[in-house]
């Protein structure tokens, strides 16, 4: 069976897991992929280095070729091993080095990197329009030129797949990155490419409390705001259903009494359905919540109230709307519940939404821009069922 895989080579102390799961999230941001995988491994003969082997998790049967798809998913601009470069620095590691490959037994297609900071080097052979090219590329030049097989008259398959090989050879990206890392890396990988250790949830901002504590404490930071002030002493439980434990995080570390800015109102939000304006509820607010005229249909559905949300933009004109934002019983997808009974995906997850309160009051940087903007995308692909 031919063997189809892309990869991110890296040092496991220069690239955190956390930095793998963001920078794909942020690269697949636009993509509708319902369920992408990464496994982790050690390169075997590659001391002091990993590999993270990302795969669609899309069937072939459902109108995605996978070959393609890695090939136009690591040709983008923000391609996965840029946006992990972006998070890693995020997450204090600046200096980090990633090499990446995509490769294919099906075809030609052998495609190798080099990225850092300062730029990247790209070598590469694969099939083209007019027969087999390879070329180098950096940020300043690509040459591309076709490769010329040299074959005997009346020569036989194996003759044939032997001066292919030669002539591809040392323009192979993985010839290439054997170079750069003093090892053979193409047969590594397919190593490690059968033994992974471990798997990694391709995530914007992860699910768990403290996760949720620390996107808080974010938040808090670009408010100026004081952590766990007026918080609540307990949450009650809404139409029978207890606050999911992310909530219980999120109201400790909330800013709840700001003297700045007593109305709380986070205003013109656009991410997924969430559209308008929006206030999280107190906790006289959530007792009183389940006497709200029809929310016996959301509490059925185990869904607990957020925050409100008011502008025209729900109600696509007119006047203004309101509607609930509610957490789901998982703690992390959020739903827009009208009138007590009508329930709606949102788009962004807790976290998400967290996040993009706190980028959208930042002065963000490039790195930060291309976050928001996944952030956006993944929200509205939601929405609408992608």
């Amino acid at each position: 069976m031919a063997t189809t895989f892309a990869a991110l080579i890296f040092r496991p102390a220069e690239i955190p897991d956390r930095a793998l799961s963001q920078g794909f999230a942020v690269a697949l941001g636009g993509w509708a992929i319902a369920s992408p995988r990464l496994f982790v491994a050690p390169l075997p003969g590659v001391p002091g280095f990993c590999a993270a082997y990302y795969a669609s998790g899309e069937p072939a049967a459902g109108g995605v070729d996978e070959l393609d798809h890695l090939v136009e998913l690591f040709d983008d601009e923000l391609s996965p091993p840029v946006a992990v470069l972006d998070a890693a620095a995020e997450l204090g590691h600046p200096g980090a080095t990633i090499y990446a490959l995509v490769f294919s037994e099906e075809v030609v297609h052998d495609d190798g990197w080099r990225f850092e900071a300062s730029g990247f080097v790209r070598h590469f052979v694969r099939e083209g329009e007019e027969g087999i090219e390879a070329g180098v590329e950096t940020p300043d030049r690509s040459d591309v030129v076709e490769v010329d097989i040299d074959l005997p008259e009346g020569a036989t398959e194996q003759q044939e797949r032997e001066a292919l090989d030669r002539a591809i050879r040392p323009h192979r990206g993985s010839t290439f990155l054997a170079a750069e890392l003093g090892a053979p890396v193409l047969g590594a990988l397919m190593g490690g490419l059968f033994a992974p250790e471990r798997r990694v949830d391709v995530r914007l901002v992860e699910p768990a409390p403290a996760s949720i504590a620390a996107e808080v404490a974010r938040l808090n930071r670009v408010l100026r705001r004081e952590g766990g002030r007026g918080a609540p002493a307990s949450l009650p439980p809404v139409g029978g259903v207890a606050a999911p434990a992310t909530y219980e995080a999120f109201a400790r570390a909330y800013d709840w009494a700001d003297p700045a800015d007593p109305e709380d109102l986070y205003r013109e939000l656009a991410i997924g359905a969430i559209e308008g304006t929006l206030r999280f509820l107190r906790e006289d607010e959530l007792r009183g919540h389940e006497r709200e005229p029809g929310w016996e249909a959301a509490a059925a559905r185990r869904l607990y109230p957020l925050a409100r949300l008011s502008g025209s933009a729900l109600g696509g004109g007119g006047a203004a709307q309101r509607a609930v934002v509610a957490i789901g019983a998982d703690g992390e997808q959020l739903w827009l519940v009208r009138g007590g009974t009508s329930a709606a995906p949102a788009g962004p997850t807790f976290g998400e939404l967290l996040r993009y309160l706190s980028l959208g009051w930042s002065r963000r940087s490039d790195a930060e821009e291309d976050l928001i903007g996944a952030l956006m995308l993944r929200a509205r692909l939601r929405s609408l069922g992608g």
